[in-house]
């Protein structure tokens, strides 16, 4: 390998890390002390985790998929996976700061089938980059339950 597809490479690797963390960031921007008081006002399940782990997991999930995204650079399609990042960091918008468990569920469904999509695609490309999203897709699976819990008590409990 030449320096410059070392350079290059190096380069890709660090623009998709910047992108997803960017998204990250911005996502984590809505999750407020004020907005964390206010969520644990909501009927939340006895399976909800410390609110420290919410961090960590997301931090670990998102370098998974920058990695992910990485492996197929140039290989599949971007499309699933821009639009899975674009649902990843719309939710805390609707959950947090428009207060609103019901869109962020809504969200959260479109999230499923992109990242799905995005996993079915990477899988035709690298088995090791779609096998590096299944974490997100439980953890999304496990997020869709805690959210759904929330909207189910609010409405009919």
């Amino acid at each position: 390998m030449t320096e410059t597809n070392v350079m290059k490479k190096g380069f890709t690797l660090f623009f998709l890390l910047l992108i997803v963390f960017l998204i990250s960031g911005l996502g984590g921007s809505f999750v407020t002390l004020d907005r964390l008081n206010w969520y644990k006002t909501l009927p939340l399940s006895s399976l909800t985790p410390p609110d420290a782990w919410f961090g960590i997991v997301w931090t670990f999930l998102y370098f998974l998929m920058a990695i992910s995204a990485f492996l197929v650079w140039e290989k599949a399609s971007p499309r699933y996976f821009v639009l899975q990042l674009i649902t990843n960091g719309l939710w805390p918008f609707l959950f947090f700061y428009l207060h609103s468990p019901i869109a962020a569920l809504v969200d959260i469904v479109f999230m499923i089938v992109f990242v799905a999509l995005t996993i079915k695609t990477f899988l035709k490309v690298s088995k090791t980059a779609g096998y590096l999203l299944m974490p997100l897709m439980c953890w999304i699976l496990f997020a869709f339950y805690l959210n759904a819990h929330i909207v189910y008590y609010q409405l009919f409990a």
